[in-house]
């Protein structure tokens, strides 16, 4: 049977699994879940950066707050309708990725990084002392999104909002990949050089995937805020941007699989390690190690290496 025939079948099976989850756990599986959501759309934000477009970030919390706060003050302060906070929270988020891609027509690397590193310590640094905007030290009150004219209280039902939102931005993601702009950045990655002497705009190309990365990590971050009901400047620190590269280097770049995997991952280690405390940043950096040294595909390639050694036992 050819994949054409398998792939739907496939997705309809996962897709009666996601609809049917939350119905057989209890209520704080149902924040679990609805968390995983949130940062299966930052998995697939690194997923479009790193794995399409070659660039590195250890900055995206900076965009993650800029969606919470910018989707957060529209529908608090303007009365704007969640959808329009959601996708103000993304477009400011975008054009601060388009800004912070201006370095990395320059620079690569580590000097990539520490120039998005920059970025997010600044916007945490702005939004913490910027009081008025922000409330500062006291920080936010975010209400529970409203559509229409329902108000999704709980979390059960928040989840299944989010679940066509996230399929839609997994549909664009794959469209975005098979475009022309999406083959030009993966050549682009191959070999700049070459991909230049074939015409192709290099500059426009890396401010595109940035924005793009960012206006989906600003969604993801609006839509976080509206779930925790507070936003605080603790929750986009230089750890939360840490935490997203380990959870892309973790579950693996370039599929679905891998972004769903990463974001369980960085939903439950924090739940599975709250007793170690002070040592579960220690657990972090063993457990990332120990990945890129078994695992440099992430854990999405574990299927695939049981599979050869199976193989070669038989051999």
């Amino acid at each position: 049977m050819s994949n054409r025939v398998e792939h739907p079948w496939r997705y309809a099976v996962i897709l009666a699994a996601l609809l049917l989850l939350p119905v057989l756990v209890g209520p704080y599986s149902h924040f679990l879940l609805a968390t995983v959501l949130i940062y299966f759309l930052v998995a697939q934000s690194l997923g479009i950066l790193v794995g399409i477009g070659g660039q590195i970030s250890i900055g995206h919390a900076g965009f993650w707050a800029l969606g919470a706060y910018g989707s957060a003050l529209v529908v608090t302060k303007l009365g704007a309708p969640f959808v329009v906070g959601v996708l103000f929270g993304g477009m400011i988020a975008a054009i601060f990725g388009a800004i912070v891609a201006l370095p990395a027509l320059r620079v690569q690397g580590h000097y990539l990084a520490i120039a998005t590193l920059a970025f997010a310590l600044f916007i945490q640094q702005v939004l913490f002392e910027w009081e008025s905007l922000s409330g500062g030290r006291e920080g936010l009150l975010v209400p529970r999104p409203e559509i229409g004219g329902i108000t999704l209280d709980s979390d059960f039902s928040y989840y299944y909002l989010l679940l066509p939102i996230v399929i839609f931005f997994a549909w664009m993601t794959e469209n975005f990949r098979k475009s022309h702009t999406g083959r030009s950045l993966m050549a682009l990655k191959m070999s700049a050089i070459a991909g230049e002497s074939a015409g192709i705009n290099r500059s426009r190309q890396i401010i595109v995937v940035f924005a793009l990365s960012a206006f989906y990590t600003g969604v993801s971050g609006a839509l976080y805020g509206h779930l925790i009901g507070h936003l605080s400047t603790d929750s986009f620190s230089l750890t939360v941007s840490l935490a997203f590269l380990t959870m892309a280097v973790i579950g693996g770049l370039g599929s679905y699989a891998g972004a769903a995997l990463g974001a369980i991952y960085l939903t439950l280690a924090p739940e599975l390690l709250r007793e170690f405390k002070g040592a579960q940043m220690v657990i972090y950096g063993v457990t990332v190690i120990l990945c890129i040294r078994f695992f440099p595909d992430g854990l999405v390639s574990l299927p695939l290496r049981l599979k050869n050694l199976v193989r070669r036992g038989r051999e």
